[in-house]
């Protein structure tokens, strides 16, 4: 097959005899890995180019990222801590609501720009082939800039506060993966489903509003009855935040819901893969 050159901004990418999916084809596991390996520059590529958007016409640049969680912890704090006076442990409010924030800003802002990963890179996903995931991962991959920044703020307002660092705080980079990775396994799902349809990214935007009040994020899960505290298990991100509480602070982990939440995480992502790779062929299609 004769060499190809593609040119995407500045960088110029060269492919030898690239792989050509056929519709219905499926690859193996090892050969989907191989092949995204393969594009490893094309990653790296746009995830730069996602941060440089970002914070190009941004004049308080990195300042957005730590306003994000720490506006809504200030009404957090001045709303539910006086009116719900929600338990925590010990912990000042402030602090266990900030610990639960951060995590979800990030997941909630790269879930909203990875949803729209397929429709916003249009141009680039119907010019020339690479593994479509690519865009949705780069997405996630570059918010997660903005997710070190606001751990950083997190473990120094921590300190402030007495919480000096312990053995426990070398876990949160475990959690912070799992919150990645959950991130990235909503977003294909979303992605594909926002290429097929376009009413999806208005019903994303009301789920994820949603998602917050049923998240504990600002309140602890003790606030609901034993018997129906079940519940928070079928919510993902409750083990991402009881996980982040836990080794921050110390917090204790209800191991029946942490699991149940890790478990709902995992069907999750198999149902968006499996969604994914049954329109990945007509993705650029719809687009």
């Amino acid at each position: 097959m004769q060499e190809s050159h593609w040119a995407i901004g500045s960088t110029v990418l060269t492919a030898m005899n690239p792989t050509i999916i056929e519709g219905g084809r499926r690859l193996s596991v090892s050969a989907v890995l191989t092949e995204y390996l393969e594009f490893g520059s094309l990653t790296r590529h746009l995830i730069l180019r996602d941060i440089r958007l970002r914070y190009k016409h941004a004049s308080l640049g990195a300042l957005w990222v730590i306003l994000q969680p720490l506006l809504p912890m200030l009404i957090f704090a001045a709303v539910f801590a006086r009116v719900l006076r929600p338990s925590t442990g010990g912990v000042p409010y402030s602090l266990y609501a900030l610990a639960g924030l951060v995590p979800w800003s990030f997941f909630s802002s790269s879930v909203s720009q990875g949803s729209m990963a397929f429709v916003s890179s249009s141009n680039l996903l119907t010019k020339v082939y690479f593994p479509r995931a690519i865009l949705p991962a780069s997405a996630i991959l570059g918010s997660s800039l903005d997710f070190a920044i606001g751990g950083a703020l997190l473990c120094a307002y921590s300190i402030w506060n007495g919480y000096l660092p312990r053995l426990t705080w070398l876990a949160l980079p475990l959690f912070a993966l799992q919150a990645i990775l959950l991130a990235f396994l909503v977003s294909v799902g979303l992605a594909t489903l926002t290429a097929l349809y376009r009413d999806t990214k208005h019903a994303m935007q009301f789920l994820l509003q949603l998602w917050l009040y049923a998240s504990p994020v600002a309140y602890s899960t003790s606030i609901v009855p034993s018997q129906y505290r079940w519940l928070f298990g079928l919510n993902p991100m409750t083990g991402v935040l009881m996980g982040f509480r836990w080794a921050l602070l110390g917090n204790p982990v209800e191991a029946s819901l942490y699991w149940t939440s890790l478990a709902t995480s995992l069907a999750i992502g198999i149902s968006s893969f499996l969604l994914f790779r049954h329109f990945e062929q007509i993705v650029a299609e719809r687009v």
